[in-house]
């Protein structure tokens, strides 16, 4: 009856997301004085100008695009070129960035592949492992639409062996059926230390972290709760930012684990995320803008730190799947 509930739940509140909103969701400030676009690319037609004394108004939000509006001119700008924008309704409209997530699917048993477009000769962006499962944010004519870095993909539904719907509604989630999801990719398989000692922290990140459950009223600081990202607890030497840009560090690549997370919190009302920080003005290439949060580095506030508000316990399923990092959120209802 509860799955049944929340698949109605998801059905009703479906929104057509490939069109922009007729009334502007979100007010922003420009960091820039620079062009408004036609279409989502630099090369097309000026059709108006945005600069850092006048709020624009922000109609959609796409991976590296933003729809905006100032005085009669719309158009399109780089999403870098605004600060974070502030809802206009909180009540009707979700925080700035965050997309909720709709289904969960698992590929089929010939695996699965991303596509760029909604065609079958579109390129391919990454191959998805049999059983993989992955984040939908909707359904379009029979492909399932994804994020893929800072682009959609596109997955045949024919290719999927399952679509779970998301709970609309947390306090409607089961064991079986979650409340929020969110999916990031990472390289496998290179020689590179950094890139192969990334793939090895994410993964005993994410077996750290499935099946935990976080009571209700409990906070997590993820370092101290995750932490020490060091050679004990087997972790090895990856990415890490540090002042003069990329270098090599104990853990480097939790970041991604905990910026995957930060996309499902944030979809959830009643997780309160007390801090977190980016990794400079233009976040993580394998995320949109705005919605990556970095540890590892707290005597610095580089540290992620929630709490469960919720009545209800909440547990977590973290998968590195090859290259498809998932993560998604039930409620415990025993």
């Amino acid at each position: 009856m509860k799955k049944l509930l929340c698949l109605l739940l998801l059905l009703a509140l479906l929104p057509c997301a490939a069109l922009a909103a007729q009334q502007p969701l979100y007010t922003a400030t420009p960091k820039i004085t620079g062009p408004i676009y036609a279409e989502m690319d630099k090369s097309s037609q000026q059709v108006g100008r945005i600069a850092p004394e006048y709020a624009v108004d922000v109609y959609a939000i796409y991976p590296e695009w933003l729809y905006v509006g100032v005085g009669k001119a719309r158009g399109y700008v780089p999403r870098h070129y605004l600060n974070a924008g502030k809802a206009l309704n909180k009540e009707s409209t979700p925080p700035w960035g965050v997309v909720f997530y709709q289904y969960v699917g698992t590929a089929g048993g010939n695996g699965a592949v991303i596509l760029s477009a909604p065609e079958a000769d579109a390129d391919v962006l990454v191959t998805l492992d049999p059983g993989a499962r992955v984040s939908v944010m909707d359904l379009q004519e029979g492909w399932a639409r994804v994020a893929y870095y800072r682009q959609y993909g596109y997955i045949d539904t024919n290719t999927l062996a399952e679509l779970l719907p998301v709970c609309a509604d947390a306090a409607s989630g089961t064991d079986y059926a979650p409340i929020a999801t969110f999916t990031s990719y990472y390289v496998v398989g290179s020689e590179d230390e950094a890139v192969h000692g990334k793939e090895i922290n994410i993964g005993i990140n994410c077996l750290d972290m499935n099946g935990r459950v976080m009571q209700s009223g409990e906070t997590i600081d993820y370092d101290s709760y995750y932490g020490p990202y060091s050679p004990a607890k087997n972790y090895v030497k990856g990415p890490v930012l540090i002042d003069t840009g990329w270098g090599l560090g104990p853990g480097g690549g939790v970041c991604q684990v905990s910026s995957t997370l930060y996309n499902v919190l944030a979809q959830l009302p009643g997780i309160n995320v007390i801090h977190h920080t980016s990794h400079g003005s233009n976040g993580i290439a394998y995320l949109p803008l705005d919605m990556d949060a970095a540890v590892g580095n707290p005597d610095h506030g580089i540290d992620m730190i929630f709490r469960n508000d919720y009545p209800f316990p909440i547990r977590f399923e973290a998968l590195a799947q090859n290259g498809t990092l998932f993560i998604a959120i039930y409620r415990v209802t025993d």
